[in-house]
């Protein structure tokens, strides 16, 4: 059963997308005048943030700000509307110089997990779609170079006619349990310590509960009976959608695919509350921003 109130990062957005108004040339370009108009610059697929409070806030910017900063011709995208009606853009600058002395263009991972939760599905959004138009700047039917259209949600290709809408990778992250434990993993590039629930790529032709099973069985040697949908969240490191399930399993000994996997082992539900709690010894789980932590304390009954 999917919950009613997703938990996870990115997701709720405050902004109506308003689809209906990407082939709107004359509401875009009236938006765009706009003084009251919010836009997010981005560099290189970094959001651009101003010091807070001794923390982060989002560098909103003006119209007017836009037109000092870039071409009328830069990637721009309408990102959608507020309650109120205001229109709200991100665009992409080649310049990061010019705006310095404000503030910094970062990386979103290295500072989402402290902005306000309103921020998050609105900066994923544009990331992603910032990275999508990075890797298909050429038409994937004959390999004439596409333009970009609809407020920055399509590119068209002039020669063959093909359009191109963008696209997210599916993944499945799940949380394998049997009784009273659960299992979860490392890979050697993480941080010493740190474990995490089981993910992998759904592959073409394969339901998420068909991925579900496959995934566990490769990584862990784990074989699958049930499956229950948790909560899903849109992850932009690039453009992916994490699908996320708690697995019932049949089995209790894990087999390791090293090409996958550094390790694995089973966690009881009151040392998967240490791990959410910071307090286990010599391991941790990731924290609220990921679906991972949200999965596990899911499974643990925390509210």
């Amino acid at each position: 059963m999917l919950l009613p109130n997703n938990p996870n990062a990115f997701t709720r957005s405050p902004l109506d997308r308003a689809g209906h108004r990407r082939g709107d040339a004359e509401y875009l370009a009236h938006a765009l005048a706009a003084a009251e108009t919010k836009l997010i610059p981005f560099h290189k697929n970094r959001p651009f943030v101003v010091e807070a409070d001794g923390g982060v806030a989002l560098g909103w910017l003006n119209a007017q700000a836009r037109a000092a900063l870039a071409p009328s011709d830069a990637l721009t995208l309408f990102l959608g509307v507020d309650r109120d009606g205001l229109a709200h853009f991100a665009f992409d600058i080649a310049d990061a110089s010019a705006l310095e002395s404000m503030g910094r263009f970062d990386d979103l991972r290295s500072f989402g997990a402290i902005l306000p939760r309103d921020d998050l599905p609105i900066l994923g959004t544009a990331k992603s779609i910032f990275e999508w138009h990075g890797r298909h700047k050429f038409c994937a039917n004959c390999g004439t170079p596409t333009q970009v259209v609809e407020a920055g949600w399509k590119r068209e290709c002039a020669a063959c006619k093909a359009e191109h809408f963008p696209r997210f990778d599916p993944v499945v992250i799940m949380l394998p349990v049997r009784g009273d434990a659960c299992v979860l993993g490392r890979q050697p590039t993480w941080p010493r310590g740190m474990h995490s629930a089981l993910a992998g790529f759904v592959e073409p032709g394969e339901a998420i509960e068909e991925a579900v099973a496959r995934e566990t069985l490769e990584e862990a040697g784990l074989r699958v009976r049930e499956v229950s949908l948790h909560s899903t969240q849109p992850w932009p490191f690039p453009h992916s959608l994490m699908i996320g399930a708690i697995a019932m399993v049949e089995n209790d000994d894990i087999v390791v695919d090293p090409k996958e996997l550094e390790s694995a082992r089973w966690f009881t539900r009151e040392e998967a509350r240490l791990l959410l709690a910071g307090k286990f010894p010599g391991a941790f789980c990731p924290p609220p921003f990921a679906i991972a932590h949200q999965l596990l304390k899911s499974w643990v009954g925390d509210p």
